[in-house]
Formats: structure tokens, C-alpha cells, sequence
């Protein structure tokens, strides 16, 4: 199998994490699709990553290729359980892909990291602060209403854990940090203590600790 895309986007690291715990083997192929454009538009028809090459097929999407994964490699699964909780797992991840990212990708991680400190260019803080004053907060709260009080959403780990982790490990690297919602900080914290999780973690260090920004302070934010 071979990966392309870099962990940077929280939909690599979605299907890097999954690809680990299925325990599956793959070649990371880099490709940054807001400096690599015209070649992520060959690997993909709207220019995104992640794209996934087994056995001369390319799956496109992360949703898509986890799918994939699991019909694959159906154990252990990304979507166990009964109808009702892998819909609830289904949420979450849809929730993580779409809400979450566009506040803590789209503007958090976008602004400070890519614009800030990757591209050397000038940082919408209007943006950013909408983002932490009327927005985030309010995609946080309901977040942590939907998490249990220990434990993971469903009995064994799923890709709702993944996504959520995976979105969320991109706020952390822009300084965005999670006392105001103990239970999303506990649940985060039981996902990174999985060795798999920690292992990536640990390689995202060595190669971007340079790019992370210092934790901001923003409590009256988030009150």
C-alpha cells in the first residue's frame, strides 16, 4: 500500500492511525497539496490527500478509504458494535471531518502553522479570534456533551476515536489547549496513551516541533 499525503493534514493522520492499528504495512509517500498543487491534482480530482494506492486501484477520501480498510481487513474494526453505535461512530467522525476541521484546520491550524510559519506569510488574527471567541467553544461544548464520562464513545476503540484525536492533535500543535472541557481532555488523553497513537506522536515531534506554537490563553474565551 502505498499513503499519499503528510500527516500535517488530520486526514493523513485519520488513515495513518488506522493503517496502524490494523497493523497493515505502507509507504508514506509525501505530498503537500497547498505547495505540490499541480501533482495532487493528478492523484486526486480535486487536489486533496489523502489518496491510497492497493493493488492498482487509487481510493480517494478518508471516510472512503477507512471504509476500504475495513472491508479489507475486517478485524480489528473501525466500526464495531451494533447499527447504533457505529452510526453514533459514523457521527463523530463526520462531526470531526467537517465541523471541527474547518474551525481548528481551517482557520487555527491554517493561520498560525501554514500561513504563519510554513509559507512565511501574513496571519488573519480577526480570523482567529472569531474563530476562539464565537465559533470553536460552541463546536466544543456540544463535543463534550456527546462523550462518555470515561472510556471510548463504544466499548472498543473506533473511528470516532481517530477522527476525533487526529483533527484535535492539529489544535494542539497551534497552541489550542483543552482545560475548559475536562471530559474531551480526558478522552484525548486515554486515545495517546494507545502505543500506536504515541508512536506517531512521537515522529510528529521529531519532524515539526519546530512549526508548533506556544499554548494560548484564552479562558475568558471559552467561559
Amino acid at each position: 500500500m502505498i499513503l499519499h499525503g503528510s500527516s500535517i493534514s488530520p486526514f493523513v493522520r485519520k488513515i495513518m492511525l488506522a493503517l496502524a492499528y490494523k497493523g497493515l504495512p505502507y509507504e508514506l509517500q509525501p505530498l503537500n497539496p497547498y505547495l505540490e498543487k499541480e501533482l495532487a491534482l493528478k492523484r486526486h480530482p480535486l487536489g486533496k490527500v489523502p489518496v491510497l494506492e492497493h493493488d492498482g486501484v487509487s481510493v480517494i477520501d478518508s471516510t472512503v478509504i477507512a471504509h476500504y480498510l475495513d472491508d479489507l481487513c475486517p478485524v480489528p474494526p473501525l466500526y464495531p458494535g451494533s447499527a447504533q453505535a457505529r452510526a453514533k461512530i459514523r457521527w463523530l467522525e463526520e462531526y470531526a471531518d467537517t465541523r471541527l476541521t474547518s474551525l481548528i484546520g481551517g482557520v487555527l491550524f491554517y493561520q498560525k502553522i501554514m500561513r504563519g510559519k510554513m509559507l512565511n506569510k501574513e496571519v488573519d488574527e480577526d480570523a482567529i479570534e472569531q474563530c476562539l471567541t464565537h465559533h470553536l467553544p460552541q463546536a466544543l461544548r456540544y463535543l463534550e456533551e456527546q462523550l462518555p464520562e470515561s472510556g471510548y464513545v463504544t466499548p472498543q476503540l473506533s473511528m470516532a476515536e481517530i477522527s476525533l484525536w487526529s483533527v484535535c492533535r492539529s489544535g494542539w500543535m497551534a497552541g489550542l489547549r483543552l482545560s475548559q472541557y475536562p471530559r474531551l481532555q480526558v478522552y484525548l488523553a486515554a486515545i495517546e496513551q494507545e502505543p500506536w497513537v504515541a508512536n506517531l506522536m512521537g515522529e510528529e515531534d521529531h519532524e515539526l516541533r519546530s512549526f508548533y506554537c506556544e499554548p494560548m490563553i484564552y479562558h475568558n474565551h471559552l467561559s
